[in-house]
């Protein structure tokens, strides 16, 4: 079970490298700022420092993306409930990818949770932690964004 976990885990980096790695250095390339491999040079050290960064500086989502609150800590806690959330966020993160859709691995990894946390055990999710500690962030970070851009 544990080189399952492990494997998903990294099934799960790897598709959102795949998807997330080039996304901020797209306009360095189209506009011929830098060549193409120059630019996917950048990205790729970005994303590991970028990786590095969030794995000293973010226990607090590690924490938060851990289902804890969301479901039962019996089902947090349960090799396959952590499996069955790494593998759905990573094969829809992929697949979005390959078909070339818009994705977000934050709204992949809620919806396995959800998906992981209803499908094991008592099939309990607080849907009041869903909409506290996730939805509502989601829904309010991008209009804070907007206010701030615009009175910056």
């Amino acid at each position: 079970m544990e080189w399952l976990l492990v494997a998903a885990a990294l099934f799960v980096s790897f598709s959102n490298g795949a998807n997330d790695n080039f996304k901020g250095f797209a306009t360095v390339w189209g506009s011929a700022t830098l060549s193409y491999r120059q630019a996917l040079l950048f990205a790729t050290v970005a994303t590991v420092a970028g990786s590095l960064a969030s794995w000293l500086l973010a226990e607090t989502l590690v924490q938060q993306f851990s289902g804890k609150g969301l479901v039962p800590d019996a089902t947090t806690s349960a090799p396959l409930f952590m499996l069955g959330v790494a593998s759905g966020a990573a094969i829809t993160v992929f697949i979005a990818t390959r078909l070339g859709f818009p994705v977000s691995t934050t709204h992949a990894l809620l919806g396995a949770l959800v998906g992981a946390g209803a499908g094991l055990g008592s099939g309990d999710v607080h849907f009041d932690q869903l909409a506290g500690a996730f939805v509502l962030p989601l829904l309010v970070s991008p209009i804070l964004a907007a206010v701030l851009g615009v009175l910056a």
